[in-house]
């Protein structure tokens, strides 16, 4: 339990595009279910995960991998520059993938990404999931749970 590392990506959106800010986490627990979910619904994308990560709490601050946490409006309402330096979970907007990727924000105009960085990453990766809910923080055991599809 918590051996498993993971990128979360940080979307933000402003007039001249999308960019995204990754974050690597490791030490977490990544939860999978694609069998069970295929038998049950038959379609090959209903793959689901619980990703459970732990946070810090420092004079009344959450604080993961380093990073401050803030809330999903907090968030995007921070200096451009502030934004690669904290970390939110935003459902149906941020996503997070197995594994580590380069820690360097990836605007989606980049001309590698035709149809922008999310698919491009959901079609050359395997276990990428869309943030669906959040939960937490929780306090008796100071972590989030995270779903995913």
């Amino acid at each position: 339990m918590y051996t498993d590392t993971v990128t979360i990506f940080n979307k933000y959106k402003t007039a001249q595009g999308i960019t995204w800010y990754p974050t690597v986490l490791h030490n977490v627990d990544l939860n999978t279910d694609k069998g069970a979910n295929v038998a049950k619904t038959g379609l090959e994308s209903a793959d689901t995960a619980k990703l459970h990560l732990r946070y810090v709490l420092t004079d009344g601050a959450i604080t993961i991998a380093g990073k401050p946490y803030k809330g999903p409006k907090e968030w995007s309402a921070q200096e451009a520059d502030k934004l690669p330096t904290s970390i939110t979970f935003t459902g149906g907007s941020d996503f997070f993938m197995r594994g580590e990727y380069a820690a360097v924000p990836v605007n989606d105009a980049d001309s590698a990404y035709k149809n922008g960085f999310y698919d491009y990453i959901n079609k050359t990766h395997d276990d990428v999931y869309l943030i669906t809910t959040v939960g937490g923080p929780y306090k008796l055991i100071p972590h989030f749970e995270i779903g995913g599809k």
